[in-house]
């Protein structure tokens, strides 16, 4: 396989982006050409090469970078003893260790202070495993190769109007085999997304794709997190915040950010406005610029509380029925470590279909009884958790209602908590 060079790379932090819009994308290549389409041509799978902001930022955490670091050193042959097994048989990946000193001591006229020693605390976290799949049965199998056409050919045909009315050329177009093989890395790309910011270890959510995973959430579920009740309104939970970052020390937070559902930022957004004087409430900050969408300028404001940022995600799980939303503050020692490489272009995935012993992507023919008689399964597979080093540099505000009531939303349910890439069609 020719080994694919990206010229155009937006550079999100230590994250490469490629945006949808940009020259590369118009190259005659099912990867990284005009297959995937532009935004202009509402391509079906722009998911694949623009993220989430909040999960980009979560990837970008000191902590996240120093587990990429520990990872691809081991994987390079380094030894880094970094997974292991517990004691319950559940594999682990063994923290980076935070180091301090113990408390220095002395008596009543003593000439000297005795030194603490060197201590490190080392937490041990549960990795899990997470899994998408395809099937289908012998009789479809060759029905399609018959016919041509299959469950999702009518998809297929439309997305491929979308492309050419796009200026895609006709020979370019990819296959229904090669359609569907983008599909479910797409949907790949975008479970992973789900799981590490939203998978717990004791609930399943979004409609029960998200399983029983060592997220974001988890981390957060842990009962030593503090939690702040944003029911006594957005400035006021924030001031709760405030007396707590002023007494933790600074390294605490520097370099993190406020992780905001889209229920939480719309609460933000109808609080955090100028007083008479012209003046935001103490704390914020609020800058109004411009971002690009599918062509055209529109006007955004970007908040952040006594220096932090506040950034949206739409994959962040809301209460769909209390119509409440959560805000998490991550400090720099909270990150993601992922076998999958998730800072990675979608070629990442391509390259490992290509292998036989690939331990990501596994091709499985099984036979069934009359009249399936034999099932074929193509799956994409990962592990990893998001860990943190420092309980007490993480907190939350919950239950912060979103200003709009229920009818609102209407016809907007399944958007509300994506479980496919359906809502990043421009």
């Amino acid at each position: 396989m020719t080994k694919l060079t990206f010229n155009n790379v937006d550079m999100r932090g230590e994250v490469p982006v490629l945006k949808s819009d940009l020259e590369i994308l118009k190259i005659d290549n099912l990867i990284t050409g005009n297959k995937l389409g532009s935004n202009a041509s509402q391509a079906l799978f722009t998911a694949l090469i623009e993220s989430d902001p909040g999960f980009t930022a979560l990837l970008n955490t000191t902590m996240s970078k120093q587990l990429r670091a520990m990872r691809d050193a081991s994987a390079g042959g380094e030894n880094v003893p970094i997974i292991d097994k517990d004691s319950d048989g559940n594999f682990v990946l063994k923290n980076i260790p935070k180091m301090s000193f113990s408390p220095m001591t002395s008596n009543p006229d003593d000439c000297c202070v005795v030194g603490g020693d060197l201590q490190v605390c080392q937490d041990d976290t549960i990795l899990k495993s997470l899994c998408i799949e395809k099937c289908e049965t012998g009789m479809e199998r060759m029905i399609g190769d018959v016919t041509r056409t299959n469950t999702n050919s009518i998809v297929y045909a439309a997305y491929k109007q979308m492309l050419i009315g796009g200026g895609v050329p006709k020979a370019s177009l990819p296959t229904l085999a090669q359609f569907e093989q983008l599909s479910l890395i797409a949907q790949f790309i975008l479970l992973n997304m789900l799981t590490f910011m939203n998978g717990l270890l004791e609930a399943e959510r979004n409609g029960n794709i998200i399983k029983r995973f060592s997220g974001l959430a988890q981390v957060y579920a842990n009962p030593d997190v503090v939690s702040i009740d944003g029911g006594q309104g957005v400035i006021e939970s924030f001031q709760e915040v405030l007396c707590r970052m002023n007494v933790a020390p600074s390294r605490f937070f520097a370099g993190g950010f406020f992780l905001v559902s889209r229920f939480a930022m719309s609460a933000v957004q109808k609080a955090v406005v100028k007083n008479k004087d012209g003046n935001y409430p103490d704390g914020w900050s609020v800058t109004e610029t411009t971002e690009t969408v599918n062509g055209y300028s529109v006007p955004t404001k970007n908040y952040s509380f006594n220096g932090l940022p506040l950034i949206m995600s739409e994959l962040v799980y809301v209460d769909a029925e209390t119509f409440t939303g959560d805000i998490y503050l991550v400090p720099p020692t909270v990150g993601i470590y992922s076998g999958v490489p998730l800072d990675m272009s979608p070629q990442f995935i391509l390259n490992e279909w290509e292998r036989k012993d690939s331990p990501f992507v596994h091709f499985d023919e099984q036979s069934k009884a009359y009249p399936d008689c034999w099932t074929s399964c193509d799956r994409l597979t990962n592990f990893g958790a998001v860990v943190s080093t420092e309980v007490n540099g993480l907190l939350k505000i919950t239950n912060l209602d979103a200003p709009c009531d229920a009818s609102a939303y209407k016809g907007f349910e399944g958007l509300i908590n994506i479980n496919s890439y359906a809502p990043y069609i421009a």
